[in-house]
């Protein structure tokens, strides 16, 4: 009987090492190494509309002005990941996280980084995502890195989140395909949608099939007063689903026969029964004339990169041109030519065109920019009403052609094909 008391105790003592030894696995923080030996610590996560970092508590007003400029507040609600970085005082750590369902079936990027403390070597950082799948009981974010002679990275190793809002949510009903919608003389119907396509981008080398390098494809028929409208293109997309989740994208698209094909990341998780997409349709000619601004000579001056940004900063500079299109103040500065960038460089100078009073679906386009001789000059959207520009060698002054003009917007609910690699 005593052996068996004996034996059982033994038992019990192993049984209990062992389930401690677990907790003590499953406590501990998750740890990611970047390639040259910067350290990301998982601290925790937040969700809801405000967010501090763990152990700071906001719930008085006293400590909410302790934690001002740490802690913040978003407008809808939204998941926060507080990573601690540790680093040499020379190098801030250069990476991007992504956040993918456990199946890697999609993924997403940040909303950007909002809040930071503790400075020097070691700092916590708040980074905020829009987006998750939230059904799910958790998922994983990755780290992608730069490492010197062989651009961006992702990180062998990854970081597992549990969901902290995992919860029942409606589902929406979609529209069966094809899907008419007009606005005005306008017309616009979404023949297909497929989430996983091939993207005309390239975010890991290594793993063409990842979800990091996939996309969406939306396929359109668009007409203006019974015509096909070649000169209306989509150029944004705001993909939503019934749990919350919100991602706003750039999009480019091509005709290909009477369909319009538009490619954008990143869209959703496709298991959801609909997607709701908001797209923006933009003209690209066509114009009339009081959509049209034009303005000749326009100088080019010395500057570098510094000084330029002090410059769009100043709220004393006098525009070489401005007028009023459709209610938008147009202001036109004078270029710089960057005296510290090689000829060929991107860019070689900027421009600086700054928008007043912009209504929501308004948009300005370049539409052309010549030199003193007449030749096209090369021009990109570089920053917010910046242009980068190159093919500047010699250029004294320049000729631009801009309009303003109106978006037309269109909704659809729908349910996208899953393309598998």
């Amino acid at each position: 009987m005593k052996i068996k008391i004996l034996l059982l105790g033994v038992v019990i003592v192993l049984i209990a090492g062992i389930s401690a030894g677990a907790f003590w696995w499953l406590g501990r923080p998750q740890v990611i190494v970047l390639d040259n030996g910067d350290k990301l610590t998982l601290e925790g996560v937040t969700y809801g509309k405000h967010h501090a970092p763990p152990g700071k508590k906001t719930t008085t007003a006293a400590a909410r002005a302790r934690t001002r400029g740490i802690a913040f507040d978003t407008a809808n609600n939204a998941l926060v990941v507080w990573i601690r970085q540790e680093h040499p005082a020379n190098r801030w750590p250069q990476y991007q996280l992504y956040l993918y369902d456990k199946a890697g079936t999609a993924c997403v990027g940040s909303a950007g980084t909002r809040s930071n403390y503790g400075g020097g070597t070691n700092e916590i950082v708040g980074v905020q995502f829009d987006s998750f799948p939230r059904r799910h009981g958790s998922f994983i974010l990755r780290v992608q890195e730069w490492v010197p002679n062989a651009g961006q990275v992702l990180n062998e190793k990854h970081f597992v989140v549990s969901n902290p809002a995992r919860a029942p949510f409606p589902k929406w009903t979609a529209e069966p395909l094809p899907i008419a919608k007009t606005d005005d003389d306008l017309s616009v119907t979404l023949t297909k949608l497929v989430s996983g396509a091939d993207a005309n981008f390239n975010r890991d080398r290594d793993n063409p099939d990842d979800a990091i390098n996939k996309g969406v494809e939306a396929v359109f028929h668009v007409q203006q007063n019974g015509t096909n409208a070649v000169n209306w293109q989509p150029v944004s997309i705001a993909t939503s689903d019934a749990t919350g989740n919100h991602q706003n994208a750039g999009c480019g698209g091509h005709w290909d026969g009477d369909e319009e094909i538009a490619d954008y990341q990143f869209g959703l998780w496709p298991d959801e029964p609909a997607w709701k997409l908001r797209v923006e349709f933009s003209q690209s000619s066509g114009f009339s004339d009081s959509e049209l601004w034009t303005v000749k000579n326009i100088p080019v001056q010395p500057g570098t990169m510094q000084n330029y940004w002090n410059w769009t900063r100043s709220q004393t500079n006098t525009p070489f041109a401005q007028t009023t299109i459709n209610g938008v103040v147009i202001k036109i500065y004078p270029i710089q030519q960057l005296t510290d960038m090689s000829p060929g460089s991107m860019p070689e100078a900027l421009m600086f065109m700054h928008t007043e009073a912009m209504p929501e679906g308004m948009r300005l386009t370049l539409l052309k920019l010549t030199d003193d001789q007449g030749r096209d000059i090369s021009n990109w959207g570089w920053s917010t009403d910046s242009y980068g520009l190159r093919d500047m060698t010699g250029v004294t002054n320049v000729n631009l052609t801009v309009a303003v003009h109106q978006s037309h917007f269109f909704e659809f609910t729908v349910k996208p094909e899953t393309e598998k690699p």
